[in-house]
């Protein structure tokens, strides 16, 4: 299991590319820094640190087992406590697709208040200060 979590997370570490700078982009990038929580035994976040214009950017992964690990990018603002889903993704072993296809800006997303105990816990924990922890810097 710990072996599963360790391999998709260098999986996604080192074949991310993004095109831009990564306050533009919806999704983090290897040039954010990041924090890494764990939300329960089979999830896990990366949150950005760098909350440029009230904005911060949150990766969730899901383990599934032998099917794979689904990817979820979200953007939270905090300005307003409104959430937009920038991506999604199913990562695989024997995934040789580059990502990069599915960068999209900040400006390209649609927010909504939450309303789904998920969501809203999501918008709680990135603005609410709850993720006081030590930064830490992607691998290439």
């Amino acid at each position: 299991m710990f072996r599963n979590i360790v391999f998709a997370a260098a999986l996604v570490s080192t074949s991310i590319a993004f095109a831009g700078t990564s306050h533009n982009t919806a999704i983090i990038s290897d040039k954010d820094e990041i924090i890494t929580v764990a939300l329960a035994e089979n999830t896990w976040a990366v949150v950005a640190t760098d909350t440029s214009k009230g904005f911060t950017k949150l990766r969730e992964f899901h383990d599934m087992g032998e099917a794979g690990v689904q990817q979820i990018d979200y953007v939270v603002n905090c300005n307003n406590g409104k959430l937009s889903m920038a991506d999604f993704k199913v990562l695989t072993s024997m995934s040789e697709k580059n990502t990069q296809e599915s960068v999209r800006g900040i400006a390209e997303l649609s927010f909504y208040k939450p309303v789904i105990q998920h969501d809203i816990n999501i918008v709680e924990n990135v603005c609410g200060g709850k993720l006081a922890m030590g930064k830490a810097s992607s691998v290439n």
